[in-house]
């Protein structure tokens, strides 16, 4: 690993992370208003004094997480801080920025770094994460490629929060789509792609996320199935499957207006394809959950898309 590279490892010093609220996010500031999922199910800590031990000790780990994805092609791996400020990444960042190896970035913001085009989608996505504190998973983004071309990639966001439910950064994965162009349609296919990860309550049929691509039915199914691995029905059930089980995790709707929040017609529906993707029935979600959380280090299981 290169000097360089150890050097942006490093956690942030207590001034980094000391900041008053004025120069918080707004969605990072105390009483930003209560999401509809409390991230992996854990507490809010809204007036609590962040630690910043604890802090460093987070986002110190999760640098060297980032150095595991170093070398490998078609990966980038970022770890922001609460301010959105870069704490760490891989070199793939540097290559795509067209920057050299050495190029010191640790502390700016993905303003400062890529197009405006692109910036401003990243910054929402930071921003949707980190005022309800729940991961956005499978977003379909443009991004710049190694070497400055233009093209798409897979985006994972996450939350990194203490076991006491304070938020201390995001951590962002990216894979590259290989072969996917780009073209004049890049906005309309992110917002129909939006509409099944971040609106998937929503009952959207399968013809009106096709026009809400401008592309045909068949195009677009082929597409997601390409990108996905799997038809738009399923990746929408699969997302409102994850939406359930944050709500099972809170433990104060009942099943059948979980069924309804999330999209379900019917509570039986919403069991059947519960039982189908997770393994198990709503309630012994619950019940797991409630038991599991009891313990040292409480921490959902919950299915990913794949």
């Amino acid at each position: 690993m290169q000097e360089s590279m150890r050097a942006l490892c490093r956690p942030p010093t207590r001034a980094d992370v000391e900041r008053p609220d004025a120069e918080r996010p707004a969605a990072d500031r105390p009483g930003a208003g209560k999401p509809w999922c409390e991230g992996p199910g854990l507490p809010r800590v809204e007036d609590a004094r962040v630690d910043a031990a604890t802090e460093q000790a987070l986002l110190f780990g999760a640098a060297q997480t980032a150095m595991l994805f170093e070398g490998l092609a078609g990966f980038l791996f970022v770890v922001k801080d609460r301010a959105g400020r870069y704490v760490s990444f891989n070199a793939s960042l540097l290559q795509r920025l067209g920057l050299p190896q050495d190029a010191s970035l640790r502390g700016r913001t993905v303003t400062e770094l890529w197009p405006d085009a692109l910036s401003r989608r990243y910054l929402a996505q930071d921003e949707w994460v980190l005022s309800r504190r729940s991961p956005l998973l499978y977003q379909l983004d443009p991004i710049l490629l190694p070497g400055g071309g233009s093209g798409w990639c897979v985006t994972h966001k996450y939350p990194l929060c203490s076991a006491s439910g304070q938020l201390h950064g995001i951590l962002c994965l990216s894979k590259d789509v290989p072969g996917l162009r780009r073209d004049g349609s890049d906005a309309t296919l992110v917002e129909a792609v939006d509409a099944m990860t971040k609106t998937c309550e929503r009952r959207h049929s399968v013809a009106q996320l096709a026009d809400m691509a401008g592309l045909s039915q068949a195009r677009f199914s082929a597409l997601v199935r390409r990108v996905f691995g799997m038809s738009p029905q399923e990746f929408i059930v699969r997302h409102r499957v994850r939406a359930a089980c944050a709500l099972l995790r809170q433990d104060e709707e009942s099943l059948m207006d979980v069924a309804l929040g999330c999209g379900f017609y019917d509570q039986a529906q919403f069991s059947r394809q519960f039982r189908r993707v997770v393994g198990m029935a709503p309630s012994a979600y619950r019940r797991q959950w409630t038991a599991q959380a009891a313990g040292p280090m409480p921490w959902p299981w919950e299915p990913w898309v794949h």
